[in-house]
């Protein structure tokens, strides 16, 4: 009978797949007997009679059509979870009368397999306009276009919180994750990036220059700034002034120079932290430039993350102070695509 059926409390995930594709045979094929069956059961409540469950996994029979976002915040937590279910059943239709797996712990937060491992491509943006040709500008309708191709490919924009979790071993990401950044704070970010991202529902993290905020028509302000903030976005700093933290200033001494350095990473902290009521933990280098000691000073100054400009991906082993980005300059498509490595193969036999 199939009340009789017990999942270990640890199995490993290849050799249970197995079991659990002929649990689906047999519920595709016995959904009677398991009602008969369950209604027998005298230590499972009638809610949960087409629920399995161990330490490790439950298998569920979806009695209605039921999204993986809907059974994440069922069982996981919240919708936010949904890719784990997605990832679990690649080949289910979450339809009713199917069976779905839903793993309840974390097997691999670090993205690592076999023939290699996970890694988060960091793109990063500085101005938007209708039309321009600047490297530094993106023009509208083609950021559209490369938002549209993330959505429809699969791609999970996620947020600096969770590259943060990843990055300490304390959260496993999707597997084809990225990060979008915007540097300086220029006020075309709001007005034409924003809306664009709210369209596809994705968020971005934000790196300001406080000297820059609100000076001019071109400047973000710090209430758009909150109101973004308000809808998911992150605001990390990108200093006061944009001023080179790795060298000295025509006519500056050394101890000018590290008294700027520390005004720079501190400074700018304390008046974002103030101005947004937040705990300002992200930065972005000026120009991307870092040696050892603003990397040490930006940890002093309480930064958690950090980001250069040299291009690449980010595995969960990556140094959180030096993370990768690439820059979106060119306007064409296979440039975008080519940035969007999420995965690096690596054979160990």
């Amino acid at each position: 009978m199939l009340s009789d059926v017990i999942f270990p409390s640890r199995v490993d995930r290849h050799s249970n797949l197995l079991q659990v594709l002929i649990f689906f045979i047999f519920l595709g094929t016995g959904s009677l007997v398991l009602s008969a069956c369950a209604s027998n059961q005298t230590t499972t409540p009638p809610s949960h009679k087409n629920l399995f469950r161990s330490e490790d996994y439950v298998v569920y029979q979806l009695k209605t059509l039921q999204s993986p976002a809907e059974l994440a915040a069922k069982f996981l937590g919240g919708p936010q979870h949904a890719w784990i279910i997605e990832q679990a059943n690649p080949d289910i239709r979450f339809r009713r009368g199917n069976a779905v797996v839903i793993p309840l712990k974390e097997r691999n937060r670090g993205g690592l397999s076999a023939d290699g491992f996970q890694t988060i491509p960091i793109l990063t943006y500085h101005r938007f306009a209708e039309n321009c040709s600047s490297p530094l500008c993106m023009p509208s309708r083609t950021f559209d276009r490369q938002m549209r191709y993330l959505k429809e490919n699969g791609y999970h924009v996620i947020t600096a919180e969770e590259l943060l979790a990843f990055l300490e071993y304390r959260r496993g990401l999707p597997q084809k994750s990225v990060l979008i950044t915007m540097d300086d704070g220029y006020r075309s970010v709001y007005s034409i990036a924003y809306p664009i991202l709210d369209k596809y529902g994705f968020k971005a993290t934000l790196f300001v220059y406080t000297s820059f905020v609100g000076v001019s028509k071109m400047a973000i302000t710090w209430n758009q700034l909150k109101e973004m903030k308000a809808n998911g976005f992150t605001i990390g700093s990108h200093t006061i002034y944009h001023s080179d933290l790795t060298q000295l200033k025509q006519e500056e001494t050394e101890q000018a120079h590290l008294t700027r350095v520390k005004e720079e990473l501190f400074g700018s902290k304390k008046i974002i932290d103030q101005k947004l009521g937040q705990d300002t933990y992200f930065l972005a280098y000026p120009f991307g430039y870092y040696d050892q000691r603003s990397i040490k000073m930006a940890r002093q100054a309480g930064y958690k993350i950090a980001m250069s400009v040299k291009r690449g991906s980010n595995p969960f082993f990556a140094n959180p102070m030096t993370l990768r980005r690439d820059q979106i300059l060119a306007k064409d498509m296979q440039s975008f695509i080519s940035r969007l490595k999420t995965f690096n193969p690596l054979i160990l036999k």
